[in-house]
């Protein structure tokens, strides 16, 4: 398996996996909303020329500062569980190393933490999306993770958190 960034023919794979893997249109329509957008990358998991795990990487923002926001991310269901996922996420950060204070994510902690993410609240970040919503999803603050990347211009972080609207 490699990882390696998104290309225009791995467009259509990229979204196969991640209807696959969510069983809903939701995530792929969020991917589809921001992938062009400035700031935005991919990452895939290819496998014997097969896509089997996709990252989607796009501009957020925290006050009037630009961090990176990480998700959807997906592997396709017969492949979950191996390390897919780890890997997209380990390549996705060392990609935005060079040029980015932060990465933001909604995810578990005891997922997300051992790759690198902790806390938002330990930066003074509040989850604009916690709380209960209507489709039954609670959100809890914990869940908003972030990893810090740039230490100095991280520290500056303040302000409303945001994410690109297709986040909702």
């Amino acid at each position: 398996m490699i990882v390696r960034p998104e290309r225009p023919e791995d467009r259509t794979a990229s979204i196969q996996v991640e209807r696959e893997a969510f069983g809903q249109p939701l995530e792929a329509n969020i991917v589809e909303a921001v992938r062009d957008e400035p700031g935005s990358f991919a990452l895939v998991a290819e496998d014997g020329g097969a896509v089997i795990g996709h990252v989607q990487m796009s501009r957020a923002w925290v006050g009037t500062d630009e961090v990176l926001a990480l998700g959807p991310i997906a592997v396709t269901p017969d492949r979950q569980g191996v390390g897919i996922g780890a890997a997209l996420v380990a390549a996705a950060l060392e990609a935005s190393r060079r040029d980015e204070a932060a990465v933001i994510l909604l995810g578990s902690p005891d997922y997300y933490g051992p790759l690198g993410f902790q806390p938002a609240a330990a930066l003074g970040l509040a989850n604009p999306f916690a709380g209960a919503h209507e489709e039954g999803v609670v959100i809890e603050e914990r869940d908003f993770q972030v990893a810090v990347l740039d230490p100095q211009r991280a520290a500056r972080l303040t302000g409303e958190v945001r994410w690109h609207p297709a986040f909702g």
